[in-house]
């Protein structure tokens, strides 16, 4: 079973009563107050309760529980007006509101102008400094502070807090609710469950060279006295304090430090299987949970060759998008059956308001059984996948589930976007005109510390692996991991991939194209 998901397992004393709640539950009992049905697998063994996540704190990480009472957590809840509107762009972002203090945080580039102070801190905060001081939480009167508020099923992507701009210690006080926030540093992984009026402290390591972040999820699992236990979510809010620093940090940590990168000219980083996982949900999952919404006011139209696609399949088939995004490929065409999944749980939910079936899934592995669909779409999704065994493993898996003889369609982006001299669509929307491709020589340095090059929008594609910015409305800047595929190289990939015959390959307005068949 994949790592880190939750599942429920019911442990019978007899086959009989095992069979009798299968009969009346599977397909049939729904999730109160929800429109979800459970569906039940039987399985051999239970799997042994594993802890997959370390316990151990990352060092210079301290966490300070009861650090308010309960009327002080009152009190600041209530001094929040939140119908109060910010100058800023980014005072409501993608999945929470926030506001500033002392000085604004600039989600776009994670920076804050020490030049520029906003509204002062208020002086009902001011207790909270000596409490500060009292439990040894830094030398500094903090003189920034960021309050977000998190509904329950939203978070924040995995990031460390940039080094220049802040000094060391960051605070961060959890009221409201509890959650679970992940620190990450290469392959080690801890969860630390923050109880509300708690009080957590980074430093040293803890704060230069660990990533936190909070997956956005409307349960958690917790470890209790009698082992995990399921605990949903209420409405949380933090309460970040900052101290401004000014000029260059000099930290030991100079791989994850934008002070240091920017001085030693970063090189390309080759990917391989250790930092893969990481690398797509920093700039791949996450980044679809935070532009879920401007995605979907992007994407509309039916591509006329997908389409066309759809329209081949027999009447009463089954057709699964896998990847569908807003599911622009799930309406029309009543007389045949279509169902999606998507690794985002935003754009699920957008699918789910139109009414399409939709379920939570990754690529890697699909939850269907074998040999069921008679058509699968897979438009603009492997090229996601930022390993060549990753990218033949989804192939692999989209042909497991297709039934004899059935058809996938797979598209993916095309490294020339400039063929038999004609531009793609892509390369016609410049602005400027021109080529511009000296730009990609940009290199960011990510939290998995793999440095890749940044693509320059509408220009030519001069890396097989890059980052390309994505600009939502209303505020904030991102870098989506692509692989974009050179000629031959999707015909090669399939072509490893048992049981399957390659139909057809064509070039679609900058993408490459395979029709594949079950054998």
């Amino acid at each position: 079973m994949p790592p880190g998901k939750s599942y429920c397992f019911v442990d019978f004393f007899s086959l009989e009563r095992a069979t009798s709640f299968y009969d009346k539950v599977h397909g049939k009992l729904k999730v109160p107050e929800q429109n979800t049905v459970f569906y039940l697998l039987y399985i051999k063994t239970i799997p042994c309760s594993e802890e997959p996540l370390g316990s151990d704190l990352p060092p210079g990480l301290r966490l300070l529980t009861d650090f308010v009472s309960p009327e002080e957590e009152a009190a600041l809840l209530r001094s929040i007006d939140w119908d109060e509107e910010e100058d800023s762009a980014d005072s409501e972002l993608k999945h929470r509101k926030v506001k500033h203090f002392g000085y604004k945080f600039r989600y776009d580039n994670n920076l804050v102008d020490v030049d520029d102070p906003i509204g002062p801190i208020p002086k009902d905060y001011e207790f909270l400094q000596a409490l500060f001081e009292k439990h040894g939480s830094g030398n500094h009167k903090y003189d920034q502070i960021t309050v977000n508020r998190y509904l329950p099923g939203q978070g924040i992507p995995p990031h460390v807090d940039t080094h220049s701009v802040f000094q060391d210690p960051i605070l961060s006080l959890s009221l409201g609710s509890a959650c679970v926030m992940d620190f990450k540093r290469g392959d080690k992984r801890i969860a630390l469950d923050l109880p509300a009026r708690s009080l957590l402290i980074m430093s040293g390591e803890a704060r230069y060279a660990w990533s936190h972040g909070i997956c956005p999820r409307h349960n958690d699992n917790v470890q209790t006295s009698t082992g995990f236990s399921t605990r949903s979510r209420g409405t949380r809010v933090s309460f970040t304090f900052r101290k401004i620093h000014r000029g260059d940090c000099e930290c030991r940590y100079g791989e994850y430090c934008d002070s240091q990168r920017s001085s030693v000219p970063p090189e390309i980083t080759p990917i391989d299987g250790s930092v893969a996982s990481e690398l797509e949900q920093d700039c791949v999952h996450g980044v679809y949970e935070e532009i879920s919404s401007h995605f979907n006011e992007t994407r509309h139209k039916q591509w006329p060759n997908v389409a066309k696609f759809i329209e081949s399949i027999e009447t009463g088939g089954l057709l699964l998008d896998v990847g569908c995004g807003n599911g622009k490929y799930l309406h029309g065409q009543p007389d045949v059956f279509k169902m999606g999944c998507d690794r985002s749980a935003g754009l699920a939910g957008i699918c789910r308001s139109r009414g399409f079936q939709i379920t939570l899934a990754d690529c890697l592995q699909l939850p269907y059984k074998s040999r069921t669909f008679d058509a699968v779409l897979c438009i603009a999704v492997i090229h996601h996948l930022s390993t060549g065994e990753r990218r033949k493993k989804a192939v692999t898996d989209i042909m497991r589930i297709l039934r004899a003889s059935g058809r996938a369609l797979i598209y993916v982006w095309a490294k020339e976007q400039n063929k038999d001299s004609q531009k793609s669509t892509y390369l016609k929307f410049n602005a400027n005109k021109g080529n511009n491709s000296e730009k990609t020589q940009q290199l960011r340095t990510l939290a998995s510390n793999v440095t890749l090059p940044v693509h320059e929008n509408r220009t030519e594609f001069t890396h097989s692996d890059m980052l390309v910015p994505w600009k939502r409305k209303g505020g904030g800047d991102f870098l989506r991991f692509y692989h974009v595929f050179e000629s031959g190289e999707l015909e090669e990939l399939c072509s490893d991939v048992p049981d399957t015959e390659i139909e057809r390959v064509y070039y679609d307005q900058g993408n490459w194209c395979v029709v594949l068949r079950k054998l």
